[in-house]
Parts: C-alpha cells; structure tokens; sequence
C-alpha cells in the first residue's frame, strides 16, 4: 500500500486536495497493525520552534563534561606515574647467613638476590657550611609493602674505625674533603661499615635548604622545650628563641637544628630534640594541602641538595611519604655510651644493642646482619672491642693519644656488653 503518493516537482501526489504549501488538506491517514486508520502529524507541527534542551540533553551534557574531566585527571595522573620512579637500590648486604629477619607473613618477595621487594635504604646528613661537618646524620629505611619508614639517628660523636686521626664520624665529610676527596664516599663508606651494607640513597642537606622547605610551607609548629639564648660572631650565629609553642619561621627551624646549649643531656637530648622537630617538619610536609608546593620543594632540592637521586626518584619519594600514616613514621637513636678518649668527648656504640637495632629498623635483605658483616669499634674504658679484631692505623693513631700505654684490641663476641 502507497502511503504518501509519489513525490513529483516538490509535492506528494493523494487522493486528497493539496494546498498551496503543497501539503494535503486532509488529514494523511497511516493504517495501524489492525487495518485501521490513525491520524499522522502535520509534518510543520513536529518542525523544533526554539524550544529549550530538554533535561535529558542538558544531562547527558554535563555527563560527557564529567567525563572528559576525568580522562584530563587520567592523563595528568599518567604523567606523574611516568615521571616518578623509584631510586635504584644497592645489593651487597648479607649473603645466605642462615637466619632470616624476615616477617613470614610479610607480603614483600625479595629480589631473588636477598633485597626484600619495595624496601629503600637512605642516608640524611645535615651539613654545616661553617667548617664542613656533618652535624646531622640519619639512616633510614622506606618500607613500601609495610608503608613504614624507620630513621635512625647516628651521633655526631659516635666512635667510628677510620683512618684518620679524629675518629668521629662527624669528622670524616671534611676530612676527605681536605685530603682531596668528594666527602660523601668516605662517610658513606663509614656508614656501610656500622651497618653491614650500602645504603642506597643519599642526601646532603645545607641547612639553609631546611629553612626554604620551612618558609614554603608556611612554618612549623613546635613546642620548644627551653629557652634557647646563643650568640657566636663568628659564625655570624644569634639565637634568640624563648621556649614554648610557637610557629617556626625557616630561620628559627635551623636555629633550634643547631642550638645544643642548655641541654642537660647534652648533645643525645639535642638529637631528641631534632629528632622531634623533624616529627613536626615531616607531619605537617607531608599533607594533601601541600601537594600544590611540590614544584617548589623538588626546586629546592635541585639547587641546594647534594644527592644520588634524580628529581624523579625525589616525587618517588614524595608520593609515598604521602601515603603513610604519620604513626608508623619512627626516630631511633644509636644506642650508645659517652666516654672521654684522647682527651675529646666520644659516643661508644653498644654493640649488643646495635645489631637487633639494624635487623629491626634498617636492614633491606631478608637474611639477618650479623657481627661478622660490620666494622664497628667500641672502648670500654681500657681496651677496644672491634668486631673485625682490627683497627685502622692501630689504637694509638688517635689525635692527641694520650692514655700512657697501648690499648688491647678484643674481638667482639656476641652476647657480651660491648660497654661493661
């Protein structure tokens, strides 16, 4: 059946009248499934006449918006992913030991090489431009399976096998800067021996770097514990600071760094102290509001930061410091005896203690450390105990050796108080 005629010089042909506008007077009719006639629209009543989007157009609107939102959030969060990357890590730790330290619902595989998967080791030293010494040493280790990053603070004091004649490890940066080294090779090599490996990472902060990161983010937050009153012309160094809570700027944060007058514990309640102020820095760093100033921290890091990592291994570091819950954030502090040797004020590792300290806080590998991996000495007021039975240029190459006879060197056996 021929509903609408055959089209001829712009009009349809039916058995109806047509009008001038060339459309049908009658109504055109279209049978139903049941041979019945039902009324068609006029073809101009169906034309759009400026009518408004109906809301099923406005919402499928805002829907495709919605979505391309997203694929812009997809591409960006892309690039970042393609831009972070993970430092590279070092494998020379303990090899088949025979006990494994390693958690056994731990969820992280190791390497195949004993490195346990997703574990990074760095070292942070605090640099004082003044005379070169690293007066700030930490060692850490970045859990990413556990979501747990473990810092150890090393005492600027603590007694270390070395060759030269001082023989603290906050001495060693610029004594191989003064013998012609690059300073961190030495003092990295310094650490591997307290630790049994090499870290992976490293980092030398300026603390003038400290004071930027500070002023970034606004200031820091912190109960000072004691009046901190301390001029040195000398190091053009003035310190005014009265104790109490109180908001940071970056000046003041590297003021209270340094300060370590007053303190009755001397110089191991200073590294609490920092150990603290550190705690604050890190928390209120690491927040969702500060993602905005991460183009300026990775700056500061370019320009005042002596490092083995790249800026990418930097927003590495930095996107899983944000992830973390600020508890399984931890601070330790080599434990230790103060002992005058050679008429200066060293700190004595007690080696007993160290070793579980390591296996628990720092060690990437799955085997254990034991003392057989170390080069750690120790004096317990008339001998020394090493854990190499040997000691660098003996134990009178000590400046201003002044004990009046020469010192045993007794190798350390575990079990035994290093510090009796």
């Amino acid at each position: 059946m021929q509903l609408f005629g055959s089209k001829k010089h712009g009009k349809h042909k039916d058995n109806g009248a047509v009008s001038k506008n060339g459309d049908n007077i009658q109504s055109r009719r279209i049978e139903s499934t049941r041979g019945e006639e039902v009324a068609a629209p006029n073809a101009a009543d169906s034309r759009p006449q400026g009518r408004k989007p109906s809301k099923g157009k406005a919402g499928k609107t805002v829907l495709i918006v919605f979505l391309v939102l997203i694929l812009i959030a997809a591409a960006a969060f892309a690039a970042w992913k393609l831009f972070v990357k993970p430092p590279e890590v070092a494998d020379d730790g303990p090899v088949t030991s025979g006990t494994s330290i390693k958690d056994p619902e731990d969820d992280a595989p190791d390497t195949g090489s004993g490195r346990r998967d997703g574990v990074f080791t760095f070292l942070v030293v605090g640099l004082d431009r003044v005379a070169n010494n690293t007066d700030t040493i930490m060692v850490g280790s970045l859990d990413t399976v556990k979501g747990t990053v473990n810092i150890v603070n090393i005492p600027r004091d603590t007694l270390v096998d070395t060759k030269y004649r001082v023989k603290k490890i906050n001495s060693i940066y610029p004594a191989s800067k003064n013998n012609g080294g690059n300073g961190i090779d030495d003092l990295k090599d310094a650490v591997k021996d307290l630790v049994g490996f090499s870290i992976d990472s490293y980092a030398v902060i300026d603390l003038e770097a400290c004071a930027k990161i500070v002023d970034i983010i606004g200031g820091v937050t912190f109960d000072v514990p004691v009046n901190m009153y301390y001029d040195d012309p000398a190091q053009n160094l003035h310190i005014a600071i009265p104790a109490g809570v109180q908001t940071l700027n970056g000046d003041n944060f590297v003021k209270v760094m340094r300060f370590r007058h007053t303190y009755a514990g001397g110089d191991i309640q200073r590294i609490s102290v920092q150990q603290d102020l550190l705690k604050a820095l890190a928390k209120q760093t690491l927040t969702a509001g500060n993602i905005k100033n991460i183009d300026q921290l990775l700056d500061v890091y370019e320009k005042y930061v002596d490092t083995n990592l790249t800026k990418n291994n930097v927003a590495y570091y930095i996107e899983q410091f944000l992830k973390l819950n600020m508890d399984y954030i931890t601070f330790s502090t080599l434990p230790n005896t103060p002992r005058m040797l050679c008429s200066l004020s060293y700190v004595m590792i007690d080696i007993d203690k160290w070793i579980p300290m390591v296996n628990e806080k720092l060690n990437p590998y799955s085997d254990a450390i034991k003392p057989e991996n170390l080069d750690v000495i120790s004096f317990d007021g008339t001998n020394f105990v090493s854990t190499t039975g040997e000691m660098k240029g003996g134990t009178t190459s000590f400046s201003n050796f002044n004990l009046g006879y020469t010192p045993q060197i007794i190798t350390y056996k575990e079990g035994s108080n290093s510090n009796a």
